[in-house]
């Protein structure tokens, strides 16, 4: 069959491609879902937009779309001596990515970074000889900054009318989800794996990929030698904790030298909540023994305390996505700023001018957040990754 329209092909295949063609592409996908999610529509129905008929209006239909939560759309909160104790409980978490990441303030719209690693060892040096030169290794990298932001309207009549309070909050709530942009950044970009996605955010795997790393940010093989992952991706157990410490006090920088790398949280989602609690608070080995060899019946823990365990609901799986109960956890030596949240313009919620706009024509209030950050790899060395999630 032809992959063009034309006159040669069946009523049947021409029709196939315009929805190959239409619907079956990803911007298509993501459009379709997005109506279906925010308006409850789909745009390929013909009964719900009747596109070939005459008396069909794209005025009414934009009209819809972009409608403000209105009166009829929540008249529960309107009556009279409803209940208000229900009202905050659908808050956001609080956010996570501050106790590894670190913040840097940004006044530019891409910030530059050039770390450093070090230069070359000492060698031994005979009598009369010529002292050998050494040189510098370090890293060149940019991080651009990105925007972020929703609108938010509603109508004046039920921000007045609203007997809970709810939508009067909603402004607030704004600032919060903002923060939360920081959040799903910091660890979609410490997964950095394809497709990631949360809400309406996509957010990229790393952008700071040295043009000599082939493969980044976790690799088997870094330039000098490093590594920031293992052969093969295993469970979070005692065993497997020690040998992502012990592979980060071995790390190697650009010139083969080790690092001075000391680990001291562990990052993982609430899959692994309990057991990280268990394994890292245990007096005693905290898993099957067997009496007389190391870690048997009643031997002490040799991880107790070592590390400060890290939970976030936003840590990815391998499909990039937040949905299921990621298995993914990683090391990092989080005193380091090994990754940065950069932050140009913090979180911004505004409101639209009363006497202009929606607000002026349709009574509509709309408020606005804004924020502009991005966050990634400075130097990945700092940290190991143990699983991605797929065990």
């Amino acid at each position: 069959m032809s992959t063009k329209l034309t006159f040669r092909n069946t009523a049947e295949e021409n029709r196939a491609i315009l929805n190959e063609k239409l619907w079956a592409s990803e911007d298509e996908q993501n459009l379709i879902e997005s109506m279906k999610r925010n308006f409850g529509v789909d745009p390929r129905d013909s009964k719900e937009f009747p596109v070939n008929s005459r008396s069909y209006s794209w005025k009414k239909t934009a009209q819809k779309l972009t409608e403000a939560d209105s009166l009829s759309l929540f008249p529960q909160v309107l009556r009279a001596g409803v209940q208000s104790i229900v009202n905050s409980m659908y808050q956001s978490v609080p956010t996570t990515f501050e106790e590894w990441a670190h913040t840097v303030n940004s006044n530019r719209i891409e910030e530059l970074y050039a770390p450093i690693q070090g230069i070359n060892f000492p060698s031994q040096v005979g009598e009369g000889e010529v002292y050998p030169e050494v040189a510098a290794a370090g890293l060149d990298m940019k991080l651009r900054n990105n925007k972020y932001g929703t609108l938010y309207p509603i109508s004046r009549e039920l921000l007045d009318d609203d007997q809970t309070g709810q939508f009067q909050k909603m402004s607030g709530l704004l600032g919060v989800y903002a923060k939360q942009v920081l959040e799903v950044l910091c660890y979609g970009k410490l997964a950095s794996v394809a497709n990631m996605r949360y809400g309406n955010i996509r957010i990229p795997v790393s952008e700071t990929q040295p043009s000599t790393e082939p493969i980044y940010p976790w690799s088997i093989s870094l330039v000098g030698g490093g590594a920031t992952r293992g052969a093969v991706n295993v469970s979070l157990n005692q065993a497997n904790i020690q040998a992502a410490f012990i592979a980060l006090m071995n790390q190697k920088n650009l010139l083969g030298l080790k690092m001075q790398v000391q680990p001291d949280s562990i990052i993982a989602s609430p899959h692994y909540n309990f057991d990280l609690k268990t394994l890292l608070n245990s007096a005693y080995y905290p898993t099957g023994a067997t009496a007389g060899s190391t870690g048997g019946a009643f031997s002490i823990n040799p991880i107790e305390g070592l590390a400060k365990p890290i939970i976030s609901r936003f840590v990815f799986d391998q499909n990039g996505s937040v949905a299921a109960d990621s298995k993914a956890w990683y090391v990092c030596d989080s005193k380091v700023p090994a990754f940065v949240c950069q932050i140009r313009e913090a979180a911004v919620v505004e409101m639209e001018n009363p006497a202009s706009g929606m607000s002026f024509d349709r009574d509509t209030i709309r408020f606005k957040v804004r924020i502009r950050a991005n966050a990634d790899f400075i130097d990945p060395r700092f940290f190991y990754r143990g699983s991605d999630g797929s065990v």
